[in-house]
């Protein structure tokens, strides 16, 4: 596993917040925003909800999972532009400052967070042991980067070191 965000790593990172940024906005924030959203984007949640069988995305939202959307919406998804920007350009980055500290916040947060929800759909009478898969696969991305990422601001002062130093120094 690697302690820094660099290579293939910080690669991995981009896409993963790059990916979620539209996960969010268009599946996610539905939950916590109910017909807000024009109809493809209801549609094509109905559909995810029909084929996975996700009941925690289907209408109507328990209390205790909207909260983890709104998290998701007012204070995840900022930091995923961040994040973004961050690791496109880590160069133009304090990898021991602000963004380090974002990035342990952001993921232990989340991937508390995820333990319910993984609980759910593992104990959900309603799914087969196929959707039980299915969904537990969409989501286990969620918790893996997340928890990833506290291991690596844990182990590393700097989360960008080795590859970019130069250039920071110039």
């Amino acid at each position: 596993m690697m302690k820094s965000l660099t290579g293939k790593t910080r690669y991995a990172f981009l896409a993963f917040f790059a990916s979620h940024i539209p996960a969010t906005l268009i599946i996610d924030m539905q939950a916590a925003f109910p017909g807000f959203h024009p109809k493809f984007c209801q549609d094509l949640l109905e559909w995810y909800c029909d084929v996975f069988n996700d009941s925690l995305m289907r209408a109507p939202h328990e209390l205790w999972f909207r909260s983890i959307i709104f998290g998701e919406v007012f204070f995840q998804l900022p930091f995923f532009f961040y994040a973004v920007r961050a690791l496109w350009d880590p160069a133009k980055v304090d990898g021991r400052g602000t963004f380090r500290s974002l990035c342990t916040v952001y993921g232990a947060h989340t991937s508390t967070t995820m333990i319910p929800i993984l609980a759910c759909h593992v104990m959900n009478p309603a799914a087969s042991v196929m959707e039980k898969v299915a969904v537990v696969s969409i989501y286990l991305p969620y918790l893996i980067f997340p928890l990833w990422m506290v291991i690596i601001c844990i182990l590393s002062q700097d989360v960008f070191v080795g590859a970019f130093q130069d250039k920071k120094k110039r």
